[in-house]
């Protein structure tokens, strides 16, 4: 069994639960660290390590893309509410042109 999903397509039900799931994960991420629960460089340090067990392969390219961006916004101490504003923008795929 691999830990990676594959098959995922932009347009299936199983990618938009996967967002979905990760919008999720990371708004509870972004709530512990308003709390000050989390330590942002300890939360960099996982992800990090998460990144280099990850394949590199083209399903897993968006994800790279996604969780290095937002680890830079980690990085550079921007607050929470533009960080998930950013990751909520990626997850719906960009930002709309209103």
């Amino acid at each position: 069994m691999s830990d990676t999903p594959t098959g995922y397509s932009s347009g299936s039900a199983e990618f938009a639960f996967l967002k979905g799931h990760i919008a999720a994960t990371m708004a509870l991420i972004h709530g512990l660290i308003a709390q000050n629960a989390i330590n942002r460089d300890a939360l960099d340090d996982f992800f990090t390590d998460y990144l280099s067990h990850l394949p590199h392969t083209r399903e897993t390219i968006a994800l790279r893309l996604v969780i290095d961006q937002w680890r830079q916004g980690l990085r550079d101490g921007v607050d929470e509410a533009q960080l998930r504003r950013q990751f909520l923008e990626v997850i719906t795929g960009g930002r709309s042109s209103d």
